[in-house]
């Protein structure tokens, strides 16, 4: 449990973690239980949703899971309801889903591509913000979007759309934090650099590209998933009652060289 003056840190709070069912989505889901929150678990892989959700159960956690396809804002809608059926009140809403296609562009077929992770990675974001609002502003609850190193630079084999996708992650990060300060709602992005995650599986096995990223890593290796964890539960705290609109870099320094 992680406690805060005796008391666990989340304790109360109601938390919906989306992608949730592998990767980092799994693992800030477990740290928020492990927090004291209680977490509607939600991925498009209800299998996997079911197993996280176990996994945080069998830790003494509580845990629901949810299938939720976040490109579809109907489907934003009706988890928004059950979320509320369930436990009441959003407190916490990760939007940790995303996808990411390699390629170039101009090839064949990119305009689908562009549409394909533009829907799941921002539009996917703004549904379910859009879905949850009324329920964060009266428990002046906050967001935490997953922005990602390529919010900031451009990398090599990386598809225009991924990296467009994640610009648009931070800026919407901080626009919304501008609007939704008057109602108490506090809007953040976490930053992941190099993680160990099924999504960077050809990239870790690629090894020049991980010669390019050890290069531009002050501490020279990968993170891992759950190392995303913390940051997490530290934004949705008290503990940062006062941060709002920041993209926190999580990525070994990448963003430093």
């Amino acid at each position: 449990m992680i406690e805060f003056n005796g008391s666990p840190l989340l304790d109360g709070q109601v938390a919906v973690v989306t992608g949730a069912g592998q990767g980092m989505g799994r693992e800030i889901a477990i740290g928020l239980a492990a927090a004291g929150a209680k977490v509607m678990v939600a991925d498009v892989n209800m299998q996997t949703t079911e197993e996280t959700a176990a996994l945080i159960s069998q830790q003494g956690g509580s845990a629901w899971p949810v299938l939720w396809d976040v490109s579809d804002p109907d489907q934003a809608e009706q988890v928004a309801a059950r979320v509320h059926e369930l436990a009441g009140d959003a407190s916490i809403l990760v939007n940790n889903a995303g996808i990411h296609r390699r390629g170039q562009f101009g090839e064949e077929g990119h305009f689908g591509t562009w549409r394909e992770v533009m829907a799941v990675n921002l539009d996917g974001i703004m549904y379910g913000i859009t879905a949850f609002l009324d329920q964060l502003k009266r428990t002046k609850g906050n967001i935490i979007n997953l922005a990602s190193i390529q919010s900031f630079t451009a990398a090599p084999n990386f598809t225009t759309a991924y990296a467009a996708s994640k610009g648009g992650v931070a800026m919407m990060t901080k626009s919304l934090a501008v609007d939704l300060a008057q109602h108490g709602v506090r809007v953040n992005a976490i930053a992941p650099g190099f993680i160990e995650t099924p999504q960077t599986a050809v990239s870790r096995a690629n090894p020049d590209r991980v010669a390019f990223v050890m290069s531009h890593t002050p501490m020279k290796r990968a993170g891992r998933a759950d190392e995303m964890a913390g940051p997490a539960v530290f934004l949705a705290s008290h503990l940062a009652s006062f941060v709002t609109g920041v993209i926190l870099p999580v990525d070994g320094g990448f963003l430093t060289l």
